[in-house]
């Protein structure tokens, strides 16, 4: 069950959460929230959905330890300005993203050139769809991505 914005506000003033369940969607959205919630980073290996949107996250917001089973991430509505900081720290920390939701930042256009989303899906192998729209890399991106290995990974 995912934690919605009611017990968000008890997250960010680090009131106890119980523990999450391995494969927790968490909701944080319109909380004004400028980083993440330590209680966020604390059960991190239970997040696989991570909705923050309509806050005031930068790129710098997300230089936090790995979340290696997020799989998808919404950052709409956010402050992100740089792009390349953001997509160093995301390629860092959240290594097995599959979606990623960052519409309606500042710098980041609202219709990707072809070489901006060439570039957002070399830096996250994983990545399987950006903004909604899913891609296929293969087609899209041949050359770019002949070897590398596609395969998913089994857990």
């Amino acid at each position: 069950m995912p934690i919605h914005a009611c017990v968000a506000h008890q997250i960010h003033q680090e009131a106890p959460v119980n523990k999450l369940q391995v494969n927790s969607k968490v909701v944080l959205t319109g909380l004004n929230l400028t980083s993440i919630p330590n209680e966020l980073i604390k059960n991190r290996e239970c997040i696989e959905t991570l909705i923050l949107d309509n806050n005031m996250l930068t790129e710098n917001s997300f230089n936090m330890p790995k979340f290696r089973n997020l799989k998808e991430l919404a950052v709409r509505n956010n402050k992100i300005r740089n792009i390349a900081v953001f997509m160093v720290n995301i390629q860092k920390n959240c290594p097995n993203l599959e979606v990623l939701k960052i519409r309606n930042n500042p710098n980041w256009s609202v219709k990707l050139k072809k070489e901006e989303k060439h570039l957002v899906f070399k830096f996250l192998k994983k990545l399987r769809i950006l903004d909604e729209l899913e891609k296929t890399r293969q087609k899209r991106y041949p050359d770019s991505f002949s070897n590398t290995s596609h395969s998913s990974d089994s857990e």
